[in-house]
């Protein structure tokens, strides 16, 4: 909502802000300062905060679209606010009625109860929709119809003897704390609201702005130049946004253009940043906040899911700068200082130095919170020091720069310390109500016994065999994905892939990184990609072109999963370190010739005797036998070798 943030960061600056702006930052401040305290302390009950937090997210997500509705659709701005005004009726009505309904009405709801799920069910549903368009809300609305018509169903598989309405109200949310309020929503509430919190004061605060100059200063002179500083930026950013289109729009808007600039066609610097940007979902430490989610569904440690997914990371994005490099000698471009001045960049009119001591801060607590992840602290607590290290730092500096005029001085803390934390409750919020949904769907599921059927069926069609499986999951799991953010398209496809493949030996991290990746590359993958949409349409460029380059591009994100399957020492799974580095070593090279293959490009253009070798030299690398990956190093190597054998020298390129 980027006007509802702008409507606030003007309470500081412009008296004419409405009601509306200022109800949005004063419950946003202390929504974010209510987690902080409850993270600190663990002083509300678990069932007591999971409603706290959902209803809270309601209001605010409520205010924020007030505030982003224009000023001459009152009617709508009416309507907005008497929800947001009956979103405090299921706030207080917990708050009240808490001891009780786990005492005395846990298996027997009254009249108001179910009067109140079914208020909190319609809010949440509204919200989703008007934030997330219709299709999350439509998949929880049809999990509602097939609990409560499950006797109607045909078949087997279907059939179920149906739920009454007492009891299915109760599975969204309250007296059973299920649905709405269950496991996932604790999660949203312990852990991925304080990593929004951190990420909204690392934006307010100038810490993206200022990796993205890092990124800018890194690849400057590189041959493909801004094309690769929009791979280093938009993973940076996607590492803390969360979100395939949120992180294109934002920094799409420069990087793209920049591209175009430099000479890059329109259709490949759309594809460029959406593929960047899915990166960004799979990286850790947060992995679009499903490595939380991965925690909290799999009770794996967070420490080992990020330990395996970081080399796969890694190659997606050596991948994606070396595809970028072809294309600039494919095209003979190369880096210009011109080309790196683009209006718009952040922190263009400042230098290294000055950008670092103004901005580097939020940088030390991004260290800090790293460092704490590995060394085993609990996700919640390493993220709320990273907040208060940033809150603290920020303080600090604003005192130092305004100490002779303290009113300035207080003035200036308003947008960057109090928008930050507005900024972020809302991005939580907004994660926290699409997770709550689609929790409804992954409850009836799970309740009705089609999740386990599901399972089995996908088994009985591949045959028990586990190839046969692996292509039926990966057509579901990008089929499920389509339209939704990374953690609602997680948290689906880990109920529908996951169990099946664990169920023929898939080890439990694998199975769930082979659908987390699927469904996150669902967002570049045709015919919807809605990364790609959002990307096109800034570059100006052709939708279905700019989406089947993407796909060329993300090649890794679709053959990596296969990997964690063939070759789970990829992962780090049973295996010493030395032959994990080894496999990730030999599946990069696999993709680089692969991509040599498709571009027809190294050193000069290929011959087709060349292209076509490389391919099977690609399909022995990934191979799990020794005596296949010495063959494909041979063939790698002996195309590889040609191409620096019989390039011209640079003098002679020159003339």
């Amino acid at each position: 909502m980027p006007s509802a943030l702008k409507s606030f960061s003007r309470l500081f600056t412009d008296k004419t802000a409405g009601p509306a702006a200022a109800l949005f930052g004063i419950v946003g401040v202390g929504m974010a300062v209510l987690h902080m305290y409850q993270i600190q302390t663990f002083h509300f009950p678990s069932g007591l905060f999971k409603a706290m937090h959902l209803t809270l997210a309601l209001l605010l997500s409520l205010l924020g679209l007030i505030v982003a509705t224009p000023v001459e659709r009152r009617w709508a701005r009416r309507l907005l606010s008497l929800l947001a005004l009956v979103a405090l009726v299921p706030f207080f009505y917990m708050l009240s009625q808490y001891q009780a309904l786990i005492d005395d009405r846990a298996f027997f709801p009254n009249t108001p109860d179910l009067i109140v799920a079914v208020l909190l069910l319609a809010l949440s549903l509204f919200v989703a929709a008007r934030e997330w368009g219709l299709i999350i809300p439509g998949i929880a609305v049809l999990g509602l119809l097939y609990g409560y018509f499950g006797f109607l169903m045909p078949g087997d598989l279907l059939y179920h003897n149906g739920f009454n309405l007492e009891r299915l109200i109760g599975y969204t949310s309250i007296p059973y704390f299920r649905g709405l309020l269950g496991g996932l929503t604790a999660v949203s509430a312990s852990t991925i609201f304080i990593y929004m919190l951190f990420a909204g004061l690392l934006k307010s605060t100038g810490g993206l702005d200022l990796l993205m100059k890092i990124a800018f200063a890194l690849s400057g002179k590189s041959r493909a130049g801004p094309a690769q500083a929009a791979v280093i930026g938009s993973g940076f950013m996607g590492m803390i946004s969360g979100s395939t289109m949120a992180n294109v729009a934002s920094t799409g808007a420069f990087t793209i253009p920049m591209m175009k600039r430099f000479g890059f066609k329109p259709h490949f610097a759309g594809a460029v940043e959406a593929v960047a940007s899915a990166g960004g979902q799979i990286t850790p430490p947060k992995m679009g906040l499903a490595a939380f989610l991965i925690v909290g569904i799999t009770g794996i440690p967070y420490v080992e899911i990020i330990a395996a997914a970081t080399l796969p990371a890694i190659i997606y994005y050596g991948y994606l700068m070396f595809a970028v490099h072809i294309q600039a000698v494919k095209l003979d471009l190369g880096a210009t200082h011109e080309a790196r001045q683009v209006a718009g960049l952040p922190l263009t009119d400042v230098s290294m130095l000055r950008a670092f001591l103004m901005h580097g801060h939020p940088i030390l607590a991004v260290t800090v919170l790293i460092w704490l992840l590995l060394t085993g602290s609990p996700a919640n607590t390493a993220a709320l020091c990273a907040v208060e290290i940033t809150l603290a730092l920020e303080v600090v500096k604003r005192v130092v720069l305004g100490w002779r005029t303290p009113v300035a001085m207080v003035k200036s803390m308003g947008a960057p310390i109090l928008g930050g934390l507005a900024r972020g409750a809302h991005s939580g919020a907004q994660v926290a109500v699409v997770v709550a949904v689609i929790s409804i769907m992954v409850e009836m599921l799970s309740a009705t016994g089609l999740a386990q059927k599901l399972s089995y069926m996908m088994l009985d069609l591949a045959g028990e065999s586990l190839w046969p499986l692996v292509f039926i999951a990966a057509l579901t799991c990008l089929v499920f994905g389509v339209g939704m953010p990374t953690s609602a398209a997680y948290i689906l496809v880990a109920l529908l892939g996951a169990p099946a493949l664990i169920d023929l030996g898939v080890p439990v991290l694998a199975a769930h990184l082979f659908v987390f990746y699927l469904a996150n590359m669902s967002a570049i993958t045709p015919p919807v990609a809605v990364g790609c949409l959002v990307a096109a349409n800034i570059a100006e460029a052709p939708f279905m072109k700019t989406s089947f380059t993407a796909v060329r591009l993300g090649l890794p994100g679709f053959l990596l999963p296969m990997l964690f399957i063939a070759r789970p020492e990829l992962l780090g799974l049973g295996a010493p370190f030395w032959l994990q580095l080894l496999t990730a070593l030999l599946a990069g090279v696999a993709l680089v010739a692969i991509n040599i293959a498709l571009e027809g490009t190294f050193r000069r253009r290929l011959h087709v005797v060349e292209r076509i070798a490389l391919l099977p030299a690609a399909f022995c690398l990934f191979h799990h036998s020794w005596w296949t990956t010495a063959v494909g190093i041979a063939l790698f190597a002996v195309v590889i070798g040609r191409q620096f054998l019989s390039a011209p020298r640079p003098e002679a390129a020159a003339a």
